[in-house]
């Protein structure tokens, strides 16, 4: 249950987090998603980077789109399919919303030493890796493998 409880309050204090610079987590996320995947990426595969349903993620990609961030177009490949792409203006928004995020976590996890955060970050992997199988998600590569 403590886990429940510790995602629960993350995504609390994310969103509080986010709203401090004028975005949402979710905005962040796909933000973040296109910045280390992109810049272009198609809406399917932000759904599972981010794990946001589909209907949230076309909220969030207006929200975006609205503000010039993203921007959507045809798929060269696939004419019934859009792709969603990183603006210039989206580019810094989303590096300083990366430079915002590391900062919440370099504070929230400021009492554990190297060697702790090391330890916490592979057995955190592990259970990620596990939920991934148990919710038959395509393997994570958020975040990054270090």
């Amino acid at each position: 249950m403590w886990l429940t409880r510790l995602s629960r309050l993350n995504s609390v204090a994310l969103e509080g987090h986010a709203a401090g610079y004028g975005s949402t987590s979710s905005e962040s996320a796909v933000l973040g998603a296109l910045l280390l995947g992109g810049p272009v990426l198609n809406p399917s595969d932000l759904t599972k980077s981010i794990v946001q349903s589909p209907g949230g993620l076309t909220k969030t990609l207006r929200r975006l789109e609205d503000a010039g961030l993203v921007r959507r177009r045809p798929d060269p490949a696939d004419r019934r399919a859009l792709l969603v792409v990183l603006t210039e203006k989206g580019r810094r928004a989303a590096e300083r919303a990366a430079a915002e995020m590391r900062t919440y976590y370099e504070e929230l996890l400021v009492d554990l030493s190297a060697h702790e955060r090391a330890e916490l970050t592979s057995l955190l992997r592990k259970v990620l890796d596990r939920l991934e199988i148990a919710t038959g998600m395509t393997r994570s590569t958020w975040p990054p493998r270090q």
